[in-house]
């Protein structure tokens, strides 16, 4: 029998993102790929924000730099495939390529996530410490090694095996894929599958089982970027679902625009939170950023779907977006409008919670590769428009821009100490802080 070749797969951490998403032990993107190659390679799995935890300071990050290359040189392997998951990865990835390269040169070093996809010409350069730029899918990854390259899978088909991954402690709760893709067009957004897909009704709820069998999970998020797009497929799910009365708890994140009554009555009978991305109030808004062809409709089901949650008690949260590129004031006093005589009247004291953000200038999304358009029309203007390469904080970098002109040639800006004043109000108002606190954070 012929020995599997030795792999190390890394996850290099972020350098300069210290404020950047919810820490998770667990993450599912690491042990779907773990799960594919270990039936090619001999794995050995090194997450370094796990091992050492994510640098706070310079001297934080000293420290983590020199722990995390002793702890790489330390393992005899053939192949080192670096996961740049995202762009925030990309000056980790970079930094422990080049590393690897100066100590042990024959190394052959593999790189692959959505950074890789989106802009590969940042990994291929004269000298580049990358001998493989991976695009896509996992399965990709076979044909540098003339493997059988008709094992064309999905991620979300891959059965992700929790329980030999490395990092498995027992931990309660479980993340999981059961589709990919969204046919929705946001000019913010990096996703770049365009077509939803999912596993069979069948095969989701069989491997949901086995979840439970091997581990008996407290909470299930599944993170599928636009959950139950196809209307049969995600209600003949759920009434699958609900006959397993499984005794845990579900995170999903989908579109108002996509459910009806019907919907929610179902998601009632689970204990579940639903994240919904409406991105503004503004109808104007929610024309530049491509959200919808339909504000006016799109609102009104915003307005139905989480009175009817409430009304059926279920946590949702709306997540909004402001500084995006075309922000005036023009936009803002639409917001406020809608926020203050419709939001606040209709759905204030219910299971609606309250999320925004600043917007980030993301590589790969349409703002990045039609930024001209936007510098143009509204006088954008991305103030580090190559921040993913710069050695300072890149998460603060990111949103470092200027969303408008005004008249009087000067930058606007949305005044987010008001937007938070009103925010922190009616979140005050919402049920279940405990659980949702919980759920929000991965912790049940």
């Amino acid at each position: 029998m012929k020995t599997k070749q030795k792999f190390l797969l890394l996850y290099p951490g972020d350098f300069y993102s210290k404020s950047w998403g919810r820490f998770i032990t667990l993450k599912p993107h690491m042990v779907y790929i773990y799960t594919f190659l270990k039936e090619f390679f001999d794995v050995i799995v090194v997450d370094l924000e796990n091992e050492f935890l994510r640098p706070e300071d310079e001297k934080g990050l000293e420290e983590f730099k020199e722990k995390s290359l002793k702890r790489i040189l330390s393992i005899d392997t053939d192949y080192i495939a670096i996961s740049c998951w995202s762009s925030l990865n990309y000056l980790s990835s970079l930094y422990f390529a080049e590393k690897i390269k100066q100590k042990k040169p024959d190394t052959k070093i593999i790189v692959g996530g959505y950074h890789p996809t989106l802009v590969p010409e940042d990994f291929l350069f004269d000298d580049s410490p990358f001998d493989h730029v991976i695009k896509g899918e996992i399965y990709n990854i076979l044909k540098i090694f003339d493997l059988d390259t008709a094992i064309e899978k999905n991620t979300y088909e891959i059965f992700p095996d929790y329980v030999s991954y490395p990092y498995y402690n027992s931990q309660k709760t479980i993340g999981m894929f059961l589709g990919a893709g969204c046919p929705f067009h946001c000019r913010y957004c990096m996703e770049y599958k365009k077509k939803w897909s999912s596993l069979s009704v069948e095969t989701a709820i069989d491997y949901i089982l086995k979840i439970n069998e091997q581990i008996s999970p407290r909470y299930i998020p599944i993170f599928d970027a636009c959950f139950g797009f196809d209307k049969n497929w995600r209600k003949e799910f759920l009434k699958e679902l609900i006959k397993k009365d499984l005794d845990l708890y579900f995170w999903l994140e989908t579109r108002v625009d996509l459910l009806d009554e019907e919907d929610i009555k179902l998601l009632s009978k689970l204990k579940i939170k639903i994240d919904f991305g409406i991105d503004s109030l503004s109808k104007t808004m929610l024309g530049i950023m491509r959200k919808t062809i339909s504000p006016d409709s799109f609102l009104d089901n915003f307005l139905n779907i989480s009175k009817t949650c409430s009304e059926y008690g279920i946590l949702h949260d709306m997540f909004m977006i402001f500084n995006h590129p075309g922000e005036t004031k023009k936009t803002y006093e639409e917001f406020k409008y809608f926020f203050t005589d419709k939001v606040c009247p209709d759905l204030k004291g219910g299971y609606l919670r309250i999320k925004y953000q600043r917007f980030s200038y993301y590589p790969g999304s349409y703002i990045y590769n039609h930024i001209t358009e936007f510098q143009e029309k509204y006088g954008f203007k991305a103030l580090h428009p190559r921040w993913w390469k710069e050695s300072i904080d890149n998460y603060s970098n990111s949103r470092d821009i200027i969303p408008s002109i005004n008249e009087k040639g000067e930058p606007y800006y949305v005044p987010l100490k008001e937007i938070s004043k009103m925010v922190k109000e009616f979140n005050h108002f919402s049920k279940e802080q405990a659980l949702w606190e919980r759920m929000h954070s991965f912790n049940i």
